[in-house]
């Protein structure tokens, strides 16, 4: 595909075109950014973006004006932001999509889409117009959880590092006061940092998402917390047992005050000095093929098994994989952490393709047995300790805490669709 790429400046392109090339696209960069004031703004950033081009090797098209007049006069006296901005996205991509059409590209995007302070949904919508009209395809693309990578790049590269958006107007203040953060205003400020790589629709279905956490132990209660602090909006956590002694050097709600306790409720409280607004069922029982009805299933977006015993891990598997297809529930399960060191070594894969791990090798004979021929995701380990005692089921929370967190994060980013 020959793309025909929009660049608003060097730094905000790197992250863009390096996310692109992982997927074999080498795209065309393209300069046209009329609203860039006053002109030695307008000149650090086109000569950053040539000296980005030029060390990547890459085809650069420019148009090479200060448009201050007419951007101005494109106005239309809508000086204030949002109005502002998707006056300003218009002219560019409008060019963008003309230029593309005129040189034969088959598609144009554009990298004003990894920032968090721009408005994607008018972007988007505008980019399909421009695209329906000139006959080429607009790429959509949510780069913004690259927006951390993309600095870190161009610092590494010695661009030139933009205070602000670009226009006349957006000078007068800082680039959140300029943009009044349009797609932030109404994000609870306990995830703000979160919205600024997911954006703000991530955020929200976030908050109407319902996740199921089977068995909170050393994997299950970081797992949890994660999620909360993600912005998960109902978890409900399932454990039988209380806090021991022993559960101190790795589970998350094990202190040397909480033992005794349920662990259930004690992660509750935690929980809710996190985020009071969310909603936390604590429920203290097994999970089985016999009580499997309790809990609700079918009603689950998520459900992260984190269970120990053998047998209540597959009716778990088994009876998640058999919720019919009107609501699906994705699965999410984490094999064995015990006997492991390196949580560098923790990896994500179906079932049926785990290497190294010894729960993973009995959940998947046990599921043969059962007759079971679907699959799902783990977590797991491929270490393989040598020098221990192979009767030893001892655990690091180094390990523990790290697979917690990856299954949470395949929770976070099958919803924003960062996979």
């Amino acid at each position: 595909m020959r793309l025909l790429f929009h660049c608003c400046c060097g730094p905000c392109a790197t992250a863009c075109i390096e996310s692109l090339s992982a997927e074999g696209i080498t795209p065309t960069l393209f300069w046209y950014n009329p609203n860039i004031h006053p002109l030695t703004e307008y000149h650090k950033r086109r000569d950053a973006l040539s000296a980005f081009a030029a060390a990547g090797n890459l085809e650069l098209e420019m148009f090479d004006e200060y448009g201050l007049e007419s951007f101005l006069s494109g106005m239309g006296g809508k000086t204030e932001a949002p109005e502002r901005c998707s006056v300003c996205y218009r002219m560019r991509l409008e060019r963008t999509a003309a230029y593309a059409a005129e040189k034969g590209f088959d598609a144009f995007s554009t990298s004003l889409l990894i920032s968090p302070w721009q408005q994607h949904d008018v972007i988007r919508s505008l980019g399909e117009e421009l695209a329906a009209h000139y006959g080429v395809k607009f790429v959509y693309r949510d780069f913004r959880p690259l927006f951390q990578r993309s600095r870190i790049l161009a610092r590494a590269a010695g661009l030139y590092m933009q205070k602000y958006c670009g226009c006349i107007f957006s000078e007068k203040g800082s680039p959140k006061k300029a943009h009044n953060q349009p797609e932030l205003k109404n994000v609870n400020p306990l995830f703000q940092r979160l919205a600024l790589l997911t954006g703000a629709e991530a955020l929200e279905k976030l908050a109407h998402t319902s996740v199921l956490v089977v068995g909170i132990g050393g994997v299950g209660s970081w797992c949890a917390e994660a999620l909360v602090r993600s912005g998960v909006g109902k978890i409900t956590i399932v454990d039988f047992d209380t806090v021991d002694i022993t559960n101190v050097n790795r589970q998350l709600q094990a202190t040397s005050r909480t033992v005794g306790c349920v662990k259930v409720e004690v992660l509750k409280q935690r929980l809710l000095e996190i985020t009071p607004r969310c909603e936390v069922t604590a429920w203290k029982k097994n999970f089985s093929r016999e009580n499997a009805a309790e809990f609700g299933i079918e009603k689950m977006d998520y459900v992260i098994d984190a269970i120990d015993s053998l047998e209540c891990k597959l009716d778990l598997i088994e009876t998640v994989c058999g919720v019919g297809d009107a609501h699906s529930v994705k699965l999410f399960s984490s094999m064995g952490m015990a006997k492991k060191m390196d949580p560098t070594r923790i990896r994500t894969a179906g079932i049926w393709e785990t290497e190294g791990c010894a729960l993973a090798r009995l959940v998947r004979q046990g599921l043969r047995k059962r007759g079971f021929t679907g699959s799902f995701t783990t977590v797991y380990s491929d270490e393989r300790l040598e020098k221990i005692d192979n009767n030893a089921v001892g655990s690091a929370v180094t390990v523990t805490a790290a697979a917690g967190m990856a299954l949470a994060s395949l929770v976070l980013r099958d919803i924003t669709g960062n996979r």
